[in-house]
């Protein structure tokens, strides 16, 4: 698995794992990606554009599916196929974040991400 370091924030310099995956999986702008999980979110009566159903129905609206995968792997042992992956994950404790994979390539701001275990993985139908 490589890694490239990627960051991308508003233009207010804030910035979300959430946002920042699906931006680099669906080639969108940051304030695209934000309001329609706002949108999402106040469609499905939810406060928050991070909880898992917001960003599961914002992902299955694009084209983006569940699939079927061993949990608590770490991502640096992770054998996917080439193709577009949003993977969520933790420490195993109470830090949880996603990063997408791209063609074994996982693009995040630090590379201790390799590090997390999976929860879920994702996949861009192309």
């Amino acid at each position: 698995m490589k890694f490239i370091e990627y960051n991308l924030t508003d233009a207010y310099g804030n910035s979300n794992c959430v946002i920042r995956s699906l931006c680099k999986i669906l080639n969108k702008e940051y304030d695209e990606v934000f309001n329609g999980l706002l949108d999402t979110a106040k469609a499905l009566n939810n406060e928050s554009y991070n909880d898992i159903p917001v960003f599961e129905e914002y992902m299955k609206q694009n084209d983006i599916i569940k699939i079927d995968i061993e949990q608590d792997k770490q991502i640096k042992n992770l054998k996917l196929d080439n193709g577009s992956y949003i993977v969520f994950c933790y420490n195993k404790g109470d830090f949880y974040h996603m990063i997408p994979i791209i063609d074994n390539t996982v693009y995040d701001k630090r590379i201790d991400s390799l590090e997390l275990y999976t929860i879920s993985i994702y996949k861009k139908n192309n």
